[in-house]
C-alpha cells in the first residue's frame, strides 16, 4: 500500500522557490529546504527527485508565477508605450517596497550557473526572449500609434530595455539607491522620445 503524501505540492515548491531565489542553489542546503517548507527529506525526495531537480522546479515556477505577473501587462495585442512604462513604475516600485531586494532569480540562476547547465540556461535566455518579444511587438505598436519617435529601431530598443531590466534586478540584489533606479529608467524612456 503506497503512503499518502500529507503536504501541498505546491505550497511546498511556493516555498523551496522563494528559499532558492533568496540563498541560491549552491547556498541552499536539503537541510534549509526541510526547515523552510515543513517537508522531511524522504518527502522532498519523493515528491521532487533530488534537490537539483527541485530547484529547477521552483525556476519554472518563478518563470510561470512571478516573471508572468510582473510583465503579462505587455501580454496582449493592444500592448503599446503605456503598458511599457507600466512595467518600469512595476519595477521601481518593487524596488521601494523592498520586493526586488532579491533581484530576479533567472538572473541569479544565469550568475550562479554561468551557463554550465542547457537546462537553466534555456529557461534564462527564454525568459528573456520572450520579455524582449513583448517589448518589441509593444514598440511596434506604439510606433503605429504616433506615442513613439516613428524612426525608432524597435528590436535594438527592445533588446536595450530587457537588458536594463536584468540589469537592475542585479543592482537591485546590489542594494542600488531608488534615485539611481529613477535615473536609470527616465533615460531608459527617454530612448521612445
Amino acid at each position: 500500500m503506497t503512503r499518502t503524501r500529507e503536504f501541498d505540492v505546491n505550497e511546498t515548491l511556493d516555498k523551496a522557490m522563494h528559499l532558492f531565489w533568496e540563498k541560491g542553489y549552491v547556498e541552499t542546503s536539503v537541510r534549509d529546504l526541510v526547515k523552510c517548507t515543513g517537508v522531511a527529506h524522504a518527502g522532498l525526495y519523493s515528491a521532487f527527485g533530488d534537490k537539483e531537480r527541485l530547484f529547477k522546479a521552483a525556476v519554472r515556477k518563478y518563470c510561470l508565477k512571478i516573471a508572468d505577473e510582473m510583465f503579462g501587462v505587455l501580454d496582449h495585442d493592444n500592448a503599446g508605450r503605456a503598458e511599457i512604462e507600466h512595467v518600469f513604475e512595476i519595477i521601481l516600485q518593487m524596488n521601494k517596497d523592498g520586493r526586488l531586494r532579491k533581484g530576479c532569480m533567472l538572473v541569479n540562476t544565469a550568475v550562479e550557473f554561468s551557463g554550465t547547465d542547457e537546462e537553466l540556461n534555456n529557461l534564462v535566455l527564454g525568459n528573456f526572449k520572450k520579455l524582449e518579444n513583448a517589448l518589441s511587438r509593444a514598440l511596434t505598436h506604439a510606433v503605429a500609434a504616433g506615442k513613439v519617435r516613428n524612426d525608432l529601431p524597435v528590436k535594438r530598443i527592445a533588446t536595450s530595455m530587457a537588458t536594463t531590466i536584468h540589469g537592475l534586478s542585479v543592482l537591485s540584489r546590489a542594494g542600488i539607491s531608488i534615485a539611481t533606479i529613477e535615473e536609470v529608467i527616465l533615460a531608459t524612456l527617454e530612448q521612445l522620445d
